[in-house]
């Protein structure tokens, strides 16, 4: 199965009692998995992953988790015996394959510092947060990115992701955006 996996900047990730070095293409196998305990451990969400690794300088990769494989019920996390580093993403992209996360399975929830309900702020540039609700609002600094993930209005399917870069001309800094009948426009006071 392909999930998604942090690391440092030096491509370390902490297993068992220390820090383990990874490399790009390269597969890995332990004797046994155990979430929390041994195994390698990735997630299927990529938005979990931020649990783990959140600082600026995380590296990001889809991985494929294969062999034994352990799931505790703790997020989407995942422990196994044989990882393989497929294709580093920036943390822009992981955000993008969070919301292709949430549109393919709306009914489970994501949560962490980077999604908020309904509304929410990003206030470092090269970050990013994720809005979801029936009416998402954002707004951010320059240099960051925004996701307004819409839900349907009688449940939780999404129908509409709108993406937008905090760049001073076209979208500026501190005013608060949303989605209107499929555009992204700015949003007044009472409305957000």
């Amino acid at each position: 199965m392909f999930a998604y996996k942090g690391f440092n900047r030096e491509l370390q990730a902490t297993l068992g009692k220390g820090l383990f070095q990874f490399e790009k293409g390269k597969t890995y196998e332990e004797e046994e998995c155990k979430c929390a305990k041994n195994g390698f451990h990735c997630a299927e969400n990529p938005l979990d992953v931020l649990r783990y690794y959140s600082a600026m300088d995380t590296r990001f990769f889809i991985v494929e988790a294969a062999g034994d494989i352990n799931q505790d019920g703790h997020d989407s996390r995942i422990s196994c015996t044989r990882l393989t580093l497929i294709q580093e993403i920036d943390r822009i992209g992981l955000a993008v394959r969070g919301c292709m996360y949430m549109e393919n399975h709306p009914e489970r929830e994501s949560c962490g510092s980077h999604v908020a309900k309904e509304r929410g702020e990003c206030n470092r540039k090269g970050d990013f947060i994720i809005v979801r609700g029936k009416h998402p609002a954002a707004a951010g600094v320059k240099g960051s990115w925004l996701f307004l993930v819409q839900e349907a209005r009688n449940d939780r399917r999404i129908t509409g992701i709108y993406p937008i870069q905090i760049d001073g001309k076209e979208y500026r800094e501190g005013v608060w955006y949303g989605p209107r009948r499929g555009r992204i426009c700015e949003k007044k006071r009472s409305e957000s």
